[in-house]
């Protein structure tokens, strides 16, 4: 009776917890379905032809399936984001975001998705852009830092550094009696710099976290960054008055830093992705292949304590 009573609770889902049993990802306690991820390879792959063949001959539709899936919880975080931050998009906003690049299959051309789904990608994108805008003039960070020079050191270090403030600063000393770059107590603002802001996951993590990552051009090569940030700051107005002047480029880069800082959404509510898209990508906010291919590590402070 009681093993009947558990088997019916697994297939109805009871609990609080959400099923994981056709579900591509779980962002929080909302479950993305696996047939939403499907439904919208099919669309695009259906409508393109061509992309079809180009998919089979070169082996790559499993990676068409993780950028849609990878793309989804990121609309999912976008929606948290905007209700915790009461954050809206009208229709009319929607339109006009569609309009201005000439329409909605203009707006999806190589893209990977349909004409069909390009409000619902707008409302992510203007959402994306609104939060950028809120919080770019008023968030700064203050960290302390180390080098490596591969995966493997830095994730070593990443986890020493994750033990608390005691072993980031003897690692950090150590390594500065060694010649490595370290130092203690650096701070950077997103105004000050906002195509590195909207480049970093610096500004998108909780104070305590540690941070592993390459360091950003290619004169950095081979060269990571290990970072435990000790302090985080951000504003709560609407961020315009303060807003640094960013000429053409604004929406875009005030974008593409609203889609960083859902990385500290996907931090506090928690992401996990079905192993069939891989796994996700916490740094890039992106579904990779597997561990050891994902950009890099992300150790919270609740992990670190542990």
């Amino acid at each position: 009776m009681i093993i009947a009573l558990l088997a019916a609770c697994l297939l109805a889902g009871c609990g609080s917890q959400p099923s994981r049993i056709g579900s591509a990802a779980l962002v929080g306690d909302q479950a993305i379905p696996v047939s939403t991820v499907q439904q919208r390879f099919e669309a695009v792959v259906g409508e393109r032809p061509q992309l079809r063949e180009q998919l089979d001959e070169q082996g790559r539709k499993d990676e068409l399936a993780r950028q849609i899936a990878a793309f989804t919880v990121r609309q999912k975080l976008a929606e948290v984001a905007a209700r915790r931050q009461n954050l809206r998009v009208s229709e009319q906003e929607i339109t006009q975001w569609v309009q201005q690049r000439g329409g909605a299959r203009a707006a999806t051309e190589g893209t990977i998705f349909t004409a069909d789904e390009v409000r619902s990608v707008a409302r992510s994108l203007v959402l994306m852009r609104k939060l950028g805008s809120k919080h770019l003039a008023s968030t700064s960070v203050v960290f302390d830092y180390t080098s490596a020079t591969s995966r493997a050191e830095a994730e070593r270090k990443a986890n020493r550094m994750a033990r608390g403030q005691e072993q980031a600063a003897e690692l950090i000393q150590q390594d500065k009696s060694e010649g490595v770059p370290a130092g203690s107590g650096r701070e950077l603002s997103a105004a000050s710099s906002p195509s590195f802001a909207a480049q970093t996951p610096l500004f998108a993590a909780d104070e305590g976290t540690v941070l592993a990552f390459p360091g950003p051009g290619r004169q950095s090569a081979g060269q990571w960054l290990v970072a435990r940030i000790t302090e985080r700051t951000t504003g709560n107005g609407d961020g315009q008055s303060n807003t640094p002047s960013l000429g053409r480029q604004g929406a875009q880069l005030t974008q593409a830093f609203g889609a960083r800082l859902l990385g500290l959404t996907a931090q506090r509510v928690g992401v996990e992705l079905s192993p069939r898209y891989g796994v996700w990508d916490s740094l890039e906010l992106t579904a990779a292949p597997d561990e050891g291919q994902t950009s890099g590590f992300r150790i919270p402070e609740r992990e670190s304590r542990a």
